[in-house]
């Protein structure tokens, strides 16, 4: 008898002939993230060995693996049946102890030549748990409790209920992009939006030194180190200094544009750090209509000096809905932090909303040493690499 995890997908199970792809890319992500004993798939099932780990180490690293709908914690057995009953037996009376009182046996037969299909197998080991439990009823459509039995060719699963996880695609099958992470609240979610679609991410963040302080670094690399638990390798993160280009921009543009056009600077910076590190897409924080900047006339000139993909997976969501998953993901503790970032830095008293592409691309020709200072900006990138231990 051995504990393991019987661990199961949803989306991946319908890519067709790609499906070996997503599940070979999600063994790896458990092997790199959960560090089991071991790792072996069946159709259907991704089981991991604990061996002589605590399981509730490697529970709790499960929960970072994205492409995994839901687990069990359970038991592989040998094709004894007076084993399984015995072991789902014992399950059920450690969920009486709990005050379980209703309990149900839900057997699946992928293993065609076993001998007990599945509707014996509720029938047998159901009438042993009844048998041998007082006061515990059988209730097939709403029970406290129910005990798993999977039948597979090597082994037989015994286990007790499902968790849920977030689903999605093993991160990595998607390719990578390039999250514009800030300090705010709205950032680091939609950055694990997309590690939910299966894309690999690296940050960039903009400071305004010496408006921005170390703790504003420290601040952001806090963030990075919760989006890191996801990724199976360790998350490069960049920070690029904005002062000049926003002071120059403050100097020499009408005050409604700056915010515009220090945008549009970040997304020609954001360009060339992302192609260098083969990104095929940014990622912003955006929300339609939540500030003057994410009007839709003004999210179009922004992305206007962009050649890549945006990719803005928060687009419908409201404040609410962000700061909800903020703080299950551990990120809205650490953005509530009270230091600035270089948007809140020089920021214009009266941001226009509803911006001209022609206007601002009219105004920005004007700017003759924007783009000299937006590669001088680009060459003084420094690079923090964030491991997910």
């Amino acid at each position: 008898m051995e504990r393991v995890f019987v661990v199961r997908y949803s989306e991946i199970g319908l890519k067709g002939k790609n499906r070996e792809f997503f599940e070979k890319r999600l063994i790896d992500n458990i092997i790199t993230i959960v560090k089991p004993a071991a790792v072996n798939k069946r159709y259907g099932r991704i089981i991991v060995r604990i061996g002589r780990n605590d399981p509730n180490v490697l529970e709790e690293r499960l929960r970072y693996v994205l492409g995994i709908q839901n687990y069990s914690l359970g038991y592989a057995l040998p094709h004894d049946l007076e084993q399984v009953k015995d072991v789902a037996l014992k399950l059920a009376q450690n969920e009486v102890a709990n005050g379980a009182k209703s309990f149900k046996v839900a057997a699946q037969r992928g293993f065609k030549e076993f001998p007990i299909n599945s509707m014996e197998l509720n029938r047998e080991i159901g009438g042993y748990i009844f048998e041998n439990v007082a006061n515990l009823k059988v209730d097939v459509h709403n029970p406290d409790f129910e005990i798993g039995i999977d039948v597979r060719e090597k082994e037989i699963f015994v286990f007790c209920g499902k968790k849920a996880l977030s689903g999605g695609l093993p991160v990595g099958v998607s390719g990578r992009a390039m999250l514009l992470l800030s300090g705010g609240i709205d950032s680091p979610v939609a950055g694990w939006y997309g590690m939910k679609r299966g894309l690999e991410i690296q940050t960039l963040s903009f400071l305004s030194p010496p408006m921005t302080t170390e703790k504003s670094v420290q601040k952001i690399l806090d963030l990075g180190k919760v989006l890191s638990r996801y990724l199976p390798n360790p998350l490069k993160m960049w920070i690029v200094p904005l002062t000049d280009i926003q002071m120059y921009i403050k100097d020499n543009a009408p005050d409604e544009y700056s915010l515009i056009l220090q945008r549009r600077s970040m997304m020609r910076i954001a360009n060339m750090i992302a192609r260098r590190n083969k990104a095929k897409a940014l990622i912003t924080g955006e929300t339609l209509g939540q500030v003057a900047s994410q009007t839709l006339t003004n999210m179009t000139t922004i992305e206007d000096a962009s050649t890549l993909m945006v990719l803005r997976p928060l687009v419908g969501f409201d404040k609410i809905e962000t700061t909800k998953k903020a703080k299950e993901l551990g990120t809205f503790d650490i953005s509530i932090q009270p230091y600035i970032d270089s948007c809140t830095a020089f920021a214009p008293k009266r941001p226009a909303t509803k911006s001209d592409i022609n206007e601002v691309r009219e105004i920005e020709s004007k700017l003759e040493k924007l783009h000299d200072l937006e590669y001088e900006a680009f060459k003084k990138r420094e690079l923090y690499k964030i491991t997910n231990e």
